[in-house]
């Protein structure tokens, strides 16, 4: 009988030998397959560490944007100094107390491309007061807020007295000018249903959206109070500001830097937390005429130096 055809006859024992070489094979086929599979995770899902180029470069790599009195871009460059301000100054502080000191290395950007930007490493994080909100949380860590921000206050022409509260803007025939992605727009759409919202793209300043007040195209425009109060002085006597003091809602601001990076993440935010208390904040404040809040830390004395100014009785 030819064995080809032969079920029976082609059943060979397998040696201990060969059973042990299979078993070797199938291993290092899973070891292999284990490896690559865990090197493509770990390229793909690596957690930045800019902190440590930081230490290894002495070198902080800043981005700001342009956001007065926080970030001024210098436009005559000729003195070296690219940027200025609020943010500027507590950044500078901060790399001046570092050990040993950090140089700060200056980029600016466009806020449109913020998150392109940090993903192609042009900086280790933003020095603007980012706003933060649920959906950027998604996109970015941010530090602890070192300001806080009123926002959606209204703009109107000087002589317009129809608006008293935020409410009032509920109601047809009004038309608002809101600035397309910004925070005070997104507060506005979720509480107003009935005015006519015009979107206006603003890829730097809100000036091209506030403008649209002044122009007639809008009984209304809404944004943060650093950008309405700024526009109302450089306009005086032709728009007003309304709920300067009283904002219809706030927002925290802080600097801004990739997903995963907590190194660097915890080092800003001791670093903000020391400049907060020991005053140096407050300065920097003082110096810029910042138009944002800040939180007070209330102290009060520890029971072992309570009442050390008063006579001390020994007990029998």
């Amino acid at each position: 009988m030819n064995d080809q055809f032969d079920p029976v006859a082609r059943r060979q024992p397998i040696s201990g030998l060969s059973v042990f070489a299979i078993v070797v094979a199938v291993l290092a086929l899973c070891v292999g397959i284990f490896g690559l599979v865990h090197h493509a995770g770990s390229n793909s899902e690596a957690a930045p560490d800019h902190w440590s180029k930081i230490k290894q470069s002495g070198m902080l790599r800043v981005g700001y944007g342009g956001y007065p009195p926080y970030t001024i871009v210098n436009a005559n460059k000729s003195d070296g100094q690219v940027v200025s301000g609020f943010s500027v100054d507590l950044v500078n502080a901060i790399a001046s107390r570092t050990s040993p000191p950090l140089k700060v290395e200056w980029h600016q950007f466009s806020f449109d491309s913020m998150k392109a930007d940090l993903d192609a490493d042009r900086f280790d994080f933003i020095a603007d007061p980012v706003f933060m909100t649920v959906p950027r949380a998604e996109d970015f860590a941010f530090s602890v807020p070192y300001s806080y921000f009123g926002i959606a206050v209204g703009l109107v022409r000087a002589n317009d007295n129809r608006f008293q509260t935020f409410s009032d803007l509920d109601r047809p025939g009004i038309t608002i000018a809101l600035a397309e992605g910004w925070t005070s727009s997104d507060f506005a759409r979720a509480r107003l249903t009935k005015p006519t919202f015009i979107s206006v793209p603003v890829t730097g300043d809100a000036t091209s959206q506030l403008d649209d007040v002044i122009a007639g195209r809008a009984d209304v425009a809404l944004n943060d109070v650093p950008s309405v109060l700024q526009y109302v002085r450089a306009h005086h006597g032709q728009v007003k500001a309304l709920w300067l003091e009283n904002p219809p809602s706030s927002v925290a601001g802080g600097f801004v830097m990739m997903q995963g990076d907590d190194r660097l993440r915890e080092f800003l935010n001791s670093s903000i937390q020391v400049l907060q208390t020991d005053g140096t904040i407050d300065q920097i404040d003082k110096k810029w005429n910042s138009l944002g809040l800040f939180p007070t830390i209330p102290l009060q004395p520890g029971v072992g130096i309570r009442g050390l100014d008063q006579p001390q009785t020994r007990g029998r």
